[in-house]
């Protein structure tokens, strides 16, 4: 299985968002209402953009 990565660059620096192990990548579960709270709620503040890595690959959500 592929691990994807979901993560914010804060000053500079990437924060580690969650993980997902599942084949099927659901992006829009990060970006949904849920997974921004849960961003919100890791960060202490509303991100204000979300990455995924998935196959060494950088794709910005937002």
């Amino acid at each position: 299985m592929k691990e994807t990565i979901y993560f914010t660059k804060e000053d500079g620096n990437n924060r580690l968002l969650f993980t997902s192990d599942n084949g099927n990548t659901n992006w829009r579960g990060a970006i949904s209402e849920l997974g921004l709270k849960k961003a919100e709620k890791q960060l202490g503040h509303k991100p204000t953009n979300i990455y995924m890595l998935v196959d060494g690959c950088e794709i910005k959500l937002i």
